[in-house]
């Protein structure tokens, strides 16, 4: 009964003794609450319906969601009421006098977190509740804002005691309020350096890392990135309900539900930690930088390490000889750091500049860790399993999918995980082209054409490695692409006409050699032959016919869909290039009234300008042609771009063409390369091309 007795108190004392705080935070809530929504309720009616929600239901959502102010005020809070409460441990005099009360540590620890706790809740619910009542008397009220309203308070309230938490451990650890302050940034940031410095790193040192792999994301890293991205905004994670309350939005859903599992976690982990290192803290801690001496060179050496790399990445950056650059980086970083650190500990100056273990610890590690990135012991760009140890192999040719324009159904395939290859021969080869090619070179190799190339092995022990490789185009490499690209299986679904149907395309346009996009104006069962006409030719290429064949104009395709959520209708556009060969498509094209000429007429053309730049923008070279048979070699060499494949083609994607028209009025709207099959070798070499 005595110690309930106690804890009651005790509780009542510190709430007394927190109500200047409790008063400055509530004049602070009812400014980003109640303030806010009353100003913003002035101009809601002038605000459209979206997602279901009018406007006053949607200013309401923005004043009491996670995007208001109120999440830096929930933040500040915590750290001020921990302050308040455990501040004492900063004094000899105070923690003498608190640690002599008839109560255990772990009761005074629940005193103090107890009295903070409800000394912000209840003025946040009032804040809050005035807000809503606010919002609910303007017409802003539904039974979605009532749920979202709950789920915003289920989150203030735990990060609010995730960060409280977080600063008393902050506070237990340290002596004084300068380093206690370092302490909580530290344990509030320590994961995403760490992470920062691993990246940056591979980045630096590896070439074959594909950004196409679900890396681990340092979303989990910090309290403070997770409850950031759980504020992801009223209307936002409004999207999760529609209809009878049904919801729906799951990516939205699951990262609610993982910051609220998040922050449980992390909550159960500082509370237990936080109540025994308390216990064991010696009262006279409060004149050192760290309450634990035989912390001192851990956290040293932890915070060194990641922050030194990091510094060392920075200055290299851009420099001629980056890697002896950053080593300097590097080591002069640790040195300053290492100094800086002891300097803290002890505020001598004549110890920090002392040699210590923990110096050579320090740059033996770093040492370590160059080296071995410098040197890939680990393995990773020479990354080359034994075939029986591979189940399938997936992969992604860049340099063909990213030369086609796309359907919205394609966005969002995980090609690397969604169309496995059992048969993998030419994909293992073009990994073990890109492997020994990495083990001779550092990156790409001036005046080659590169191929651009994710794979993914998938192992039988159920792991999955994704690698990319962007590596000279050869002789083999090009073997090996048209073996993939031939087999049916794998070009049916690199295909843009495989993601829609004829009858889902609502309407057709021609692009011609000048760019204008004209509507077909035909029965709807034309257009759906002549698309069907279309795909039966592009997919039947094979890669060997696309390598040689230009590009002469598009058929523009465009489907009609509503979004999601606002139910609004908008066109999805996506253009299909046609081949020189697909004599089907234009003789089609031809007899509905909108031909594709194969080359563009010399009659129509006063002048042809050529010019070559170098890697830095610079022009080289210059050839201006105005005789007619110079300008018809060119003009039946041109191509466009978009939609032709970056690799196993003649283009010259170096070489400018700028067309003057003998009709002034006549512009050149999509840019047009040159596909050198040797007939205009001799205009080349004037553009001191070989």
């Amino acid at each position: 009964m005595t110690s309930k007795n106690y804890l009651c108190r005790g509780i009542k004392e510190n709430i007394r003794r927190n109500m200047f705080l409790t008063i400055l935070i509530s004049l602070a809530l009812l400014v980003v609450f109640p303030v806010y929504c009353i100003t913003g309720m002035e101009g809601a009616g002038h605000i459209e319906a979206y997602m279901g929600f009018d406007g006053y239901q949607r200013i309401l959502l923005r004043c009491i969601g996670p995007d208001s102010p109120a999440s830096i005020v929930v933040v500040a809070a915590a750290v001020l009421y921990a302050l308040l409460g455990f501040g004492y441990l900063y004094s000899g005099e105070k923690t003498d006098f608190y640690h002599s009360l008839p109560m255990k540590r772990e009761a005074l620890y629940l005193v103090s977190m107890v009295s903070s706790l409800i000394s912000f809740v209840v003025p946040y619910l009032v804040s809050i509740g005035m807000a809503y009542m606010i919002g609910m008397v303007s017409g802003g009220n539904s039974p979605y804002v009532l749920k979202i309203t709950m789920m915003i308070i289920g989150l203030h309230l735990l990060y609010f005691l995730v960060f409280y938490t977080g600063a008393v451990l902050a506070i237990l650890l340290t002596g004084n309020l300068f380093t206690g302050a370092l302490g909580f940034a530290g344990i509030m940031s320590y994961g995403l350096i760490l992470d920062a410095a691993v990246t940056y790193m591979n980045d630096r040192f590896f070439h074959t890392l594909s950004a196409r792999a679900p890396l681990f994301t340092s979303w989990f890293l910090s309290p403070v990135v997770v409850y950031v991205n759980s504020c992801i905004g009223g209307e936002n994670l409004a999207e999760m309900w529609s209809g009878q309350g049904v919801l729906r939005g799951g990516g939205i859903e699951e990262l609610y539900r993982n910051g609220m599992i998040y922050g449980v976690v992390m909550l159960v982990m500082l509370l237990g930690l936080n109540i025994w290192i308390y216990k064991i803290r010696p009262s006279e801690s409060y004149h050192k930088a760290i309450a634990f001496p035989k912390l001192e060179p851990v956290i040293k050496v932890c915070s060194v390490i990641p922050i030194s790399l990091l510094a060392g990445l920075v200055f290299s950056a851009g420099m001629k000889h980056v890697f002896p650059w950053m080593v300097v980086g590097t080591v002069v970083s640790a040195l300053v750091l290492s100094a800086a650190f002891d300097f803290l500990y002890t505020l001598d100056i004549r110890s920090c500049i002392k040699p210590k273990v923990t110096d050579g610890m320090i740059l033996a590690v770093l040492a370590l860790v160059v080296t071995g990135y410098r040197m890939d012991i680990t393995g990773v760009d020479s990354f080359l399993p034994d075939k029986d140890k591979i189940e399938t192999m997936s992969v992604q040719l860049n340099s063909i999918s990213d030369a086609f324009s796309y359907p919205e159904g394609y966005y969002g395939r995980d090609v690397l995980n969604e169309d496995r290859l059992e048969s993998f021969d030419p994909v293992y080869q073009l990994a073990k082209t890109g492997v020994a090619y990495y083990k001779q070179n550092d990156g790409n190799e001036e005046g080659k054409i590169m191929v651009d190339v994710d794979i993914a092995f998938h192992m039988k022990s159920g792991k999955t490695v994704y690698r990319n490789y962007y590596i000279p185009e050869t002789e083999e490499v090009l073997k090996a692409i048209e073996e993939i690209y031939d087999d049916w299986d794998y070009r049916e679904k690199i295909m843009p006409t495989y993601y829609a149907t004829a009858e889902e395309i609502d309407f057709l346009y021609v692009i011609d050699h000048m760019g204008r996009r004209m509507q077909m104006d035909v029965p709807q069962n034309k257009l759906e032959i002549l698309y069907k006409t279309y795909k039966n030719e592009l997919e039947s290429m094979t890669f060997s016919e696309s390598s040689k064949q230009r590009v002469i104009g598009y058929i523009s395709a465009e489907q009609k869909r509503q979004d999601s959520y606002s139910r609004e209708d908008y066109m999805a556009t996506w253009d299909l290039p046609v081949y020189e060969g697909f004599e089907e498509t234009k003789a089609m094209l031809e007899e509905l009234g909108y031909p594709i000429i194969d080359t563009i007429p010399a009659e129509e053309v006063l002048r042809i300008r050529l010019t070559s730049s170098d890697d830095m923008g610079n022009t080289e070279g210059e050839v201006i042609l105005e005789k007619k048979e110079d300008m018809e070699r060119i003009l039946e060499a041109l191509s466009y771009g978009d939609g032709r494949y970056r690799v196993g083609s003649p283009m010259e994607y170096g070489v400018n063409v700028e067309i003057t028209w003998n009709d002034r009025f006549k512009e050149q709207w999509r840019p047009l390369y040159l596909m050198n099959n040797g007939t205009v070798d001799d205009i080349l070499k004037e553009l001191h091309i070989d």
